[in-house]
């Protein structure tokens, strides 16, 4: 996959806001950041928990690795042309549901039947 195809499967999640720059994208909930894309570099760096960002890079190290971390989150760097696009949604809607109001999470998990 591509950086333009990140912002095309974030685009599918609810009240996304993209601030384009010149070379990388800002992926938010209505503002808040949860994801960047680095175009020239066709990498990006998504919001998650500690525990699951040592999984996923557990998993596939070659393609995912430690980005940005704080107190409470972690970041995870993606080499998206190695990438699953199934598995970066996965982990994009999961960055979503960390950063978006709980009603908005509540009303896209009645959407999917959750």
């Amino acid at each position: 996959m591509d950086s333009a195809a990140l912002v095309e499967l974030a685009s599918a999640l609810p009240d996304i806001v993209l601030k384009e720059h010149r070379h990388w994208t800002s992926i938010t909930f209505r503002g808040k950041g949860f994801a960047w894309v680095d175009h020239q570099e066709d990498t990006a760096m998504v919001k998650s928990t500690h525990a699951d960002r040592e999984a996923i890079i557990g998993n596939d190290p070659d393609t995912f690795s430690a980005g940005w971390a704080s107190r409470t989150t972690a970041w995870i760097s993606i080499d998206l042309d190695r990438a699953d696009e199934q598995e970066v949604f996965e982990i994009l809607a999961d960055a979503w549901r960390m950063t978006a109001t709980r009603q908005a999470v509540a009303a896209y998990d009645a959407e999917l039947g959750l």
